[in-house]
């Protein structure tokens, strides 16, 4: 007999792991929210976050990563082209996550960025590998202070 995901949840992949401790962050501060994963394997981001006091949405794309070859820290991370092309033409409002802290067990190795069309213009295309290479030194670190920026900052109220 096949096992599915709901016969055995004990075994839940890196996004969902993450889509439950923004869950439980939520739910923690009372903020009046709602997460959505996407449902399509290979959809170009993996959760909207929806304020329900004033439909304000904020797009999360989310990256487990492991250091390879003995490194502790990368000077450069990356995403496709074609995921750059789709934040960049439907999903303005969108951070994008490169998470090392599970192998680390650290919380400063926990990366994200929020996407700004200037700033990503003077990010370096790889032709080659199809990636745009993002410096990490323009990223920030910590899930507390990305929750603190994303959802934290927003007003639960209309914006006029």
């Amino acid at each position: 007999m096949k096992k599915t995901e709901n016969e055995n949840p004990i075994f839940l992949d890196s996004e969902k792991l993450f889509g439950i401790a923004i869950n439980n962050y939520l739910n923690k501060n009372g903020a009046n929210w709602k997460i959505l994963k996407s449902e399509y394997r290979f959809c170009y981001l993996d959760f909207v976050l929806i304020n329900l006091n004033n439909l304000y949405s904020v797009y999360l794309e989310y990256k487990e990563r492991n250091y390879s070859y003995g490194y502790t820290h990368y000077n450069t991370l990356f995403i496709s082209l074609r995921k750059y092309g789709a934040i960049k033409r439907h999903y303005n409002n969108c951070y994008i996550v490169w998470d090392f802290s599970l192998q680390q067990k650290n919380d400063d190795q926990f990366y994200y960025i929020k996407y700004d069309e200037q700033l990503f213009n003077t990010f370096e295309k790889d032709r080659n590998k199809n990636r745009l290479l993002i410096p990490s030194k323009f990223c920030k670190t910590g899930f507390e202070n990305l929750m603190t920026e994303m959802i934290d900052a927003i007003p639960n109220c209309n914006f006029i």
